[in-house]
């Protein structure tokens, strides 16, 4: 039963959710507001922004690795950024086809939270800093 709820909530639960949601925003929207060339520059430089966090974890994580004792997995990197909690999952998935002992869900998911708090934090920043601009 219990394995069945949490399926559930993964899964379809978070799959009916976010199409709801996505009915509910699009039915809101105006063709004429939001195709635009505008709108096509800011998905891409969210994508590039993404791309370029990830590179940056792996490569943060592979720079701590010279100087630590303890060596941490590279993979957790990539799950630092704030695409919560997907990036987490991804990164469980990759690890455990690489070996599977490979559990690292837990230090994923940490590492995706502290991603989520930075991007709120600096959010906050630039919405402080805005202001003061104009």
């Amino acid at each position: 039963m219990l394995g069945t709820l949490s399926e559930t909530a993964q899964k379809v639960l978070a799959n009916l959710i976010t199409l709801l949601l996505g009915i509910t925003i699009a039915a809101s929207m105006k063709a004429e507001t939001f195709v635009q060339p505008a709108t096509l520059l800011i998905m891409c430089l969210g994508l590039v922004a993404f791309v370029f966090d990830t590179i940056a974890g792996v490569g943060f994580a592979k720079l701590m690795n010279l100087f630590s004792k303890k060596k941490i997995n590279p993979m957790i990197g990539a799950a630092g950024i704030s695409a919560f909690p997907m990036s987490a999952r991804v990164v469980q998935r990759m690890g455990l086809e690489a070996n599977n002992q490979n559990h690292l869900l837990m230090f994923a998911v940490g590492a995706n939270v502290s991603g989520q708090i930075a991007s709120v934090i600096a959010g906050g920043v630039i919405l402080g800093l805005v202001p003061a601009m104009l």
